[in-house]
C-alpha cells in the first residue's frame, strides 16, 4: 500500500487491516479486444479516507481530511482485482470520527504498453468500507469514445 500518490513509501508503525474485498471489471467487447490486441492490463486503484475527530483533520483535497492511503492491484486473468492484504496506518485510523471510512475505486488501463488510458469506466465508486467487506463489486468499462460508454 502506498501512503499517497506523492509518497510511494509504505508507512511504518502499527497498522489496521482493511477488510478483504474484490473488484470485478466487466469490459465491453470492444474494450476486451483492444486490451487483448495491445497486451495491455487493467489496474484498480482504491483510495481510503474519512472524516476526522474534532481537531484531528487536515486539508487533503481531493481526499477527505484523514487520508489513510491507497492500494493498486492489477486485474487477474478472471477480470478481478483482489484487495486482501491491504493495511492502513493505525495512527491515521485513530484520527477518524467514524471507523467505517470511505473507499473510492478507480479503474483504468495500466499503461504498461499503451501510454494513455484506454478505458472509460462507470463513475468512480465512493462508498463506506463496510459495503465492500468480503464482497466482489462489479465495475463496467468501455473503450474511451465507445458509443455505449457513459457520458460524464
Amino acid at each position: 500500500m502506498r501512503r499517497s500518490p506523492d509518497d510511494p513509501q509504505q508507512s511504518s508503525g502499527p497498522t489496521v487491516d482493511v477488510p478483504h474485498f474484490s473488484i470485478a471489471v466487466k469490459l465491453s467487447p470492444k474494450a476486451t479486444e483492444r486490451l487483448r490486441s495491445s497486451h495491455e492490463s487493467v489496474e484498480v486503484l482504491a483510495l481510503f479516507d474519512g472524516d476526522p475527530l474534532p481537531g484531528q483533520g487536515k486539508y487533503n483535497a481531493p481526499s477527505r481530511d484523514v487520508f489513510l492511503g491507497n492500494d493498486e492491484k492489477l486485474v487477474d486473468d478472471s477480470g478481478v482485482a483482489r484487495f486482501d492484504h491491504t493495511k492502513v496506518p493505525l495512527s491515521d485510523w485513530n484520527r477518524l470520527s467514524d471507523k467505517n471510512y470511505f473507499v473510492t475505486i478507480n479503474v483504468y488501463s495500466a499503461r504498461k504498453v499503451v501510454s494513455n488510458n484506454l478505458l472509460d469506466c462507470a463513475d468512480p465508486i465512493d462508498r463506506k468500507i463496510e459495503t465492500f467487506r468480503d464482497r466482489t463489486i462489479d465495475v463496467q468499462c468501455w473503450l474511451i469514445g465507445e458509443p455505449d460508454a457513459p457520458n460524464k
